[in-house]
């Protein structure tokens, strides 16, 4: 008895209709449109986070060669009475970025490598030097004179710097010519343009450092990033040359999508300060362009 029952459940069992199972489903037009913009929007929140992390970590690249900087200085002061490293141009060369062609040799030994030289966040230069270096050279750029070759190119007396070095010097343009940065300081501001009235730069107050323990050492960088309002000379700034740093041409200072974030200055006493927009004043002026640090 027992048995018989087991035989008729499982014949019972196998006589149930097997139902067909359905095959892969794919997604609807409708579907496909919602995980589209899921994406695009998590995109969107994801961005600006991913670009201000770049741009974060080249602003730390940027320090930590702006600290080279002052430390090779340094160095290099301490080895020569206190002097900081000021090369005049021997044949034109009357602005803050041009300085003699021995420079770059003469810092190479206290450690300012090719790198040191160029900024992160404007990767462009080096690579535009790389390239000039393999076209006239047959290689990238290696060592102090390959630099020198490249920052002299055009001007064969000179190195025109990618920034701005403060450090005062002469120029030659014509027989002992004027030192520049122009020293305001010690005159009276009846006799100070404009724009320097206005901005009140630290350079104004204490001049520019020559020495390493100058007064204006701690407060007055010896080179910092390249900051210019002006469309003379390659720059691109939206309007003509003005005092206002919402000027500042895109292709110098730090941007990050069309925004300036500020610069890196490195002083003679050894430190680096970072300066947001609102910290930035003008400098310089050259006639045609602001500089501002």
């Amino acid at each position: 008895m027992g048995s018989d029952l087991i035989c008729r459940r499982r014949g019972n069992e196998s006589s149930r209709p097997v139902l067909p199972t359905s095959g892969p489903t794919a997604f609807t037009v409708i579907e496909l449109l919602v995980v589209i913009a899921t994406v695009a929007v998590l995109a969107a929140m994801l961005l600006p986070a991913l670009a201000g992390t770049w741009s974060q970590s080249k602003v730390t690249a940027c320090t930590a060669r702006f600290r080279e900087w002052a430390a090779s200085a340094n160095l290099y002061a301490n080895d020569n009475r206190g002097w900081l490293p000021a090369f005049s141009p021997t044949g034109g060369g009357g602005f803050a970025w041009d300085v003699g062609t021995g420079m770059l040799n003469a810092l190479y030994p206290y450690g300012m490598d090719v790198p040191d030289w160029f900024c992160p966040m404007r990767p462009a230069q080096l690579d535009a030097a790389n390239q000039w270096a393999r076209a006239n050279l047959g290689r990238s750029i290696q060592n102090g004179t390959d630099l020198r070759l490249y920052f002299s190119k055009n001007y064969p007396q000179e190195c025109v710097l990618n920034d701005n070095y403060w450090v005062p010097r002469y120029s030659n343009i014509v027989p002992m010519g004027p030192m520049f940065p122009i020293d305001y300081s010690g005159r009276p501001q009846t006799v100070w343009p404009v724009w320097l009235r206005q901005g009140m730069p630290t350079s104004a107050i204490y001049g520019w450092p020559q020495r390493l323990h100058d007064i204006a050492a701690p407060y007055v960088p010896l080179v910092s990033d390249s900051a210019a309002s002006g469309q003379v000379g390659g720059l691109n700034s939206p309007h003509p040359a003005s005092t206002s740093v919402t000027n500042i041409a895109p292709i110098t200072a730090h941007f990050i999508n069309g925004t300036l974030l500020g610069v890196n200055l490195a002083f003679a006493d050894g430190h680096v300060e970072g300066h947001s927009p609102s910290q930035m004043r003008v400098g310089y002026y050259d006639s045609a362009n602001y500089w501002f640090y």
